[in-house]
């Protein structure tokens, strides 16, 4: 169970481009949350999401920078990331929790991630 309380606002921020997936998972499983990046916050529900889920998140940019977002887990390694999302557009990243624990959502275009771009995701047992 993913309680992503992106404390959407400062919390989660998304950054990025390009459409990419960087993720395990068989899509027609998929889930979708829908996340907001904005300058350095990241904006979204996911509910409860539990070890297993695969997720694709479909971040739109309503800033005026570019950002991304990427997933990573406890130990912060990448479990998928967009590519550069341009202001007014919009990108995906499907990923499959594996283990219950907390993931973190980043942005890492340019300062975007020590300005507070990132937000926590609780992964609960399936």
């Amino acid at each position: 169970m993913v309680v992503l309380a992106l404390t959407l606002g400062s919390a989660v921020t998304a950054c990025g481009g390009s459409d990419s997936s960087g993720s395990s998972g068989d899509s027609a499983e998929a889930r979708t949350v829908a996340v907001t990046a904005k300058e350095y916050s990241f904006n979204g529900d996911p509910g409860t999401i539990a070890a297993g889920d695969t997720i694709e998140f479909d971040v739109s940019n309503t800033g005026t920078l570019e950002h991304s977002m990427e997933v990573l887990s406890s130990e912060g390694s990448s479990l998928g990331k967009t590519g550069r999302i341009k202001p007014g557009e919009s990108a995906a990243v499907t990923v499959t929790f594996d283990g219950a624990g907390q993931y973190r959502l980043i942005c890492d275009v340019d300062d975007h991630l020590s300005r507070g771009q990132s937000a926590n995701i609780t992964v609960v047992e399936g």
